[in-house]
């Protein structure tokens, strides 16, 4: 699935021709934030204390043929208004890309079921260490706000402040590692396992943010679904379809062969569009050895590029490499070279 952007503010939601189902979308995440139970209303911050601004996210959830599949809504916390003091550890480890094709090498061997898990509110809920207030942005607030910008302090974790992602991390690694008792991966902390593969209890459990992939045979892969169901509502695909989609990556099954091929073909045509080269010239590869670059010289009639767009470019690039296509990582390493350029 791809995000469109949409509206940058709640004004600007209310003027699309889609009006209806952003004010609907914003109802969702203001449920979900009071099932939650992550802020209180305050009346004033207290002196001294450390207060952030917040907004709105909005985005278009597309699947095929551009078709909305969803009005995504998120409120997010102004964390770069935040001082240290304000948060602890803001660190988190997240999954490599070989450790899954690891993951899913094992699951074609031995045959197993694969589930792939997403927790719709990953960082709300999550505790919070600290005490930090917000104001939130414009919206219809309860009684007796109304339209008004509220004052509130923080119980929980919040999208994008510091510490969200910290906090989520040690939640669902205590989970897994504490309640579901299986062993963390020392050189890949947020791969979990245990028992031995193709035997019922083995399992192996990546986590990369709030997308789990759980391989395992049939009986256990549906219980531990369920406990984090329970725990996170976590919800997706148990056990996913012959072709699924997994961080960017397009996987196929073949049971006859005990064989899985993975390729990025929709994720790199994304990228082409997204960076407007759809219609951009083909390189040989990998590299030519003697190919000499120069960095582009707008007086010798170089179209200038944004330095922050040329950067994006490369990092899109190089999750290709590091996921499916080894093959150009020395010419996105030379590319990266001009990026100061």
């Amino acid at each position: 699935m791809m995000i469109e952007q949409g509206p940058k503010t709640y004004r600007a939601a209310l003027d699309a021709e889609d009006a209806e189902q952003w004010k609907e979308a914003i109802s969702k995440e203001v449920a979900s934030m009071e099932s939650h139970e992550v802020f209180t209303f305050v009346e004033k911050v207290p002196e001294g204390a450390s207060k952030i601004g917040s907004r709105w996210v909005m985005g278009r959830k597309l699947i095929a043929k551009g078709t909305i599949d969803k009005w995504k809504v998120r409120l997010v916390g102004r964390g770069d208004l935040q001082k240290p003091g304000d948060y602890n550890d803001i660190t988190s480890p997240v999954i490599d890309l070989a450790s899954i094709r690891l993951t899913l090498s094992l699951a074609a061997k031995h045959d197993l079921e694969i589930a792939v898990l997403d927790i719709p509110t990953a960082f709300l809920g999550c505790p919070l260490h600290g005490t930090l207030y917000m104001r939130l942005p414009d919206g219809e607030w309860p009684d007796p706000y109304g339209s008004a910008r509220p004052l509130l302090k923080l119980n929980t974790t919040l999208y994008a402040i510091k510490q969200a992602n910290r906090e989520y991390y040690e939640e669902v690694f205590d989970f897994i590692v504490g309640y579901l008792n299986l062993q963390a991966s020392i050189p890949a902390p947020n791969l979990s396992f245990g028992g031995n593969l193709g035997e019922s209890t083995g399992v192996s459990i990546p986590v990369e943010v709030d997308d789990i992939m759980i391989i395992g045979k049939s009986v256990l892969v549906s219980s531990i679904a369920s406990r984090l169901y329970d725990q996170f509502k976590a919800a997706g695909h148990v056990p996913v379809p012959d072709t699924f989609h997994y961080l960017g990556m397009t996987v196929t099954r073949d049971h006859s062969k005990r064989s899985i091929a993975i390729d990025q073909i929709r994720y790199i045509n994304q990228g082409l569009k997204h960076f407007e080269m759809t219609e951009c010239w083909k390189r040989s590869d990998p590299m030519e050895v003697a190919y000499k670059l120069h960095a582009i010289a707008p007086d010798l009639g170089d179209q200038p590029l944004d330095a922050r767009t040329y950067w994006k470019a490369i990092g899109s690039i190089l999750y290709a490499a590091l996921g499916t296509c080894p093959d150009i990582t020395y010419a996105t390493s030379v590319l990266r070279c001009y990026g100061g350029s």
